[in-house]
């Protein structure tokens, strides 16, 4: 059954809307023009309009072009929620090279693997990380490093205080003609012809693919602007100039990057940058800055019910909120509903669908029938069908199966990867393409989408994709480990930790094995990945084709 358009679904998400043919920069340059005075980005008290931001944009499009960037050409962003991480995706768009948006608490050793298969001739990089990625970025094909610091978009007071408190801390490098301060890089001399139709390929998002192996996804301009311009049927509203939004969703997800940022920028509204990834940091801005919007994942809903600050706040100004990236328990929406009523606040937090292979957020149940139980109704333009697995036979209504969508935001395909591009999206017997998401659901007779699991093997630690893969091939190349299995286990505030079970050879030293491989994972994974608990076993059980059985031990540790 593909989803089936009532009266009532027109007034959330119309059948159809228009797409200009349009880079993301020359969106984002519109709006600019249109709302110049506005408050394009907040961040840590500093305050950049529409007119400045396009500014730096159009300064660093400039640097960019004299550095020898051209079309086609990929540069890695490596940065939290900085302005600098918005200014560069908006440059590299404008001179038609490719953003290669990564998390900037990469690993040294998996950085330097990205950096090499993507091909990235520059990178964006936060000082107080460079010093442990120097080794790495020194072996790969990035050409020049461009240094961006917290304090470069600072008053004085704030960059004062975060020197006392953070920066002098930071190692500083010698100089390197491979690296150039953001300071330097912003006030170069600028070229005289900057603008150029980017290529096919726009961006770069790092996912698990829909088998749970970790993928590079590319997407184009028309795809993020697809569903930036789908983002005020998403928020509910036909205007939000004067409105703001937490971008607390860091901007290398799928979310963060073309919802909490590329939405935003092309409609006049506010992007309140949040560089740290918290509960804390997100209670903390709900008091200071107030915003309309917020998006999130169910650890900081739990994270914002427990903090204290909260107490007694209103919270009337907050006009939606929503929920991804991980399953929302009925329990926790209610809870969080009750939450949001004691603040004054008559909104509910409204749960969506989507995956990185159609950039984001596909469905999300609308404003005005926000239905409990469901991930929503597909957006403007998006199909959405249950097929039997392994096949395109679509099945009928309230029937479970593989969940498939179609649309403008479909992904061109996985980087340097025909096959598994061949296997995720495939061209049925209507001509489109439609993404086999690997997720199992069903589709009521209304056309909301019941999201049941997820049939890829993947594990989502507050919100953020870790690969049992990755972690199993890590810690079997610690000496002494025979065997080895990764799986997700219940966790009340986190949602999901990570548990690996370890078949050691004869080591009579169990703790000593047990302290190598937590030591191996600190220095090769991001902490998300890092092992919760590490049970000993002396055999793991198998499928009927000799595969270590992961199910079954989720299965166990359940009970």
């Amino acid at each position: 059954m593909e989803n089936k358009r009532s009266q009532s679904y027109d007034e959330w998400f119309p059948e159809s809307i228009d797409y200009p043919d349009k880079t993301m920069y020359e969106l984002m340059a519109d709006a600019a023009n249109r709302y110049k005075r506005n408050t394009a980005l907040s961040f840590m008290g500093t305050r950049i309009t529409y007119n400045d931001l396009l500014c730096y944009v159009d300064k660093a499009a400039s640097s960019l072009k004299a550095m020898g960037a051209s079309r086609g050409d990929v540069a890695a962003v490596c940065l939290p929620n900085t302005p600098h991480a918005v200014i560069a995706f908006y440059a590299l768009n404008k001179i038609g090279a490719i953003a290669n948006m990564i998390h900037p608490l990469t690993p040294p050793e998996e950085l330097g693997k990205i950096l090499s298969s993507t091909k990235s001739r520059f990178l964006f990089i936060l000082d107080a990380f460079l010093p442990k990625y120097t080794e790495a970025i020194s072996h790969t094909s990035a050409e020049r490093t461009i240094v961006c610091s917290i304090t470069d978009y600072l008053s004085l007071a704030m960059s004062v205080g975060f020197y006392v408190t953070k920066g002098r801390k930071i190692k500083r490098l010698p100089p390197d003609a491979c690296r150039i301060p953001w300071s330097d890089f912003i006030s170069s001399p600028r070229s005289a012809d900057t603008c150029s139709r980017p290529c096919d390929s726009a961006v770069y998002l790092h996912s698990g693919g829909t088998m749970g192996v970790p993928k590079t996804i590319v997407l184009s301009s028309m795809n993020m602007n697809a569903l930036a311009l789908q983002g005020m049927h998403i928020v509910g509203m036909k205007d939000a100039s004067t409105m703001s939004m937490a971008a607390i969703l860091p901007l290398f997800h799928g979310f963060g990057l073309c919802i909490g940022m590329h939405t935003m920028m092309i409609n006049g509204a506010n992007s309140i940058l949040v560089p740290i990834f918290s509960p804390e940091n997100l209670a903390s801005l709900l008091i200071r800055e107030k915003p309309n919007f917020i998006a999130a994942v169910p650890t900081l809903l739990e994270g914002i019910m427990k903090n204290k600050k909260l107490a007694g706040k209103d919270l009337s100004y907050i006009k939606a909120v929503f929920c991804g990236g991980d399953t929302l328990t009925a329990d926790l929406k209610k809870r969080f509903d009750e939450f949001l009523v004691t603040h004054n606040c008559s909104v509910k937090v409204r749960e969506g669908y989507g995956l990185t292979e159609t950039v984001t957020v596909c469905a999300v149940n609308p404003v005005g029938d926000n239905r409990a139980g469901t991930v929503g109704l597909p957006l403007a333009d998006i199909i959405v069908k249950i097929v039997e697995p392994g096949t395109e036979q679509a099945l009928p209504a309230d029937s479970a199966g593989e969940i498939c969508v179609s649309g403008p935001t479909v992904m061109i395909g996985y980087l340097n990867d025909p096959d598994g591009t061949d296997q995720a999206v495939k061209v049925h017997s209507d001509g489109r393409r439609w993404v086999h998401t690997g997720d199992f659901g069903s589709l009521d007779k209304d056309g909301y989408i019941h999201f049941i699991q997820r049939m890829k093997r993947i594990i989502k630690v507050s919100g953020i994709p870790v690969f049992p893969s990755q972690i199993e091939e890590i810690i079997s190349g610690v000496p002494g480990v025979r065997e080895v299995c990764a799986i997700g286990i219940p966790h009340p505030y986190k949602m999901q930790v990570v548990k690996v079970f370890i078949v050691s050879e004869d080591i009579a030293d169990k703790e000593g094995l047990r302290e190598k491989i937590l030591e191996t994972c600190k220095a090769k994974m991001i902490k998300h990945a890092v092992p919760s608990e590490i049970e000993f076993r002396e055999s793991l059980p198998r499928t009927r084709v000799g595969k270590i059985d992961s199910k079954k031990l989720e299965n166990e540790s359940k009970k």
